[in-house]
Order: structure tokens, then sequence, then C-alpha cells
């Protein structure tokens, strides 16, 4: 990944007590995340606090993914990177990513795992 400069990340702090340094534009997939940047809210805290109990363990293989398809976007082989990326994960870490998906609202990664759901009224 091309490098940037210190403005242009966003630091996520995990229940846990991890934290990881990540393109901003990359954390923005979450739209929990997004809100929250959007917000200024990780200004003082000094990251944005990962919602639902995400463990760090878990938000490394979420941003293991964003930037797994970010770097596929542009040979437009997302679909098979898809299945590589879902072959490499056992059951049980596939349910944590869900309810990562979930809590952080990232409906790209959350509907990997089935049909897309149509937004609550």
């Amino acid at each position: 990944m091309a490098e940037h400069a210190a403005e242009d990340f966003v630091l996520l702090r995990c229940f846990d007590g991890e934290e990881f340094r990540v393109p901003s534009a990359l954390a923005r997939r979450s739209g929990v995340v997004a809100a929250s940047m959007d917000a200024g809210e990780h200004v003082g805290a000094g990251a944005v606090p990962v919602p639902g109990g995400v463990a760090g363990r878990v938000l490394a293989a979420v941003i293991a993914y964003w930037i797994g398809r970010h770097a596929v976007m542009s040979t437009g082989d997302l679909g098979r990177y898809h299945e590589e990326y879902l072959a490499g994960l056992s059951h049980d870490v596939r349910v944590d990513i869900i309810n990562a998906a979930f809590h952080l609202a990232e409906h790209g990664l959350f509907e990997l795992f089935g049909a897309p759901v149509a937004p609550c009224a």
C-alpha cells in the first residue's frame, strides 16, 4: 500500500485494548467508524472505539479483508479474492467476523456470508 500522511490514518481500539492504525479510506468501509470520524469523536479520545465487543484478533481479520479487497479492486478479480478469503477462515472465525461486520455496519463484508439484507425501515 502506498505511504500515507499521518492524517490519512485512524486508530481503531478494540475492547480488549488492541489498537490498529488503519488508512482512513479503508476504515470508512465501516459505517460506524465513518460516522465517528465525521463527528470528530476520535480526536478527543485518540482512537475510534470498535463497538460490539469485537476482539483484536477479529478486527485484524476484518482489516486484512479491507486491505486485500483494496489491492484486488484494480484487477477486477474481486470474486476470486472473496472465495480465497472465505476459504481461509475457520467456522468460528467466520461467526466472529459476521458479528464484527454487523457491529461495524460493514455491509459488504456482512454480505459475503449470505444474501444482501434489506435495511430496516
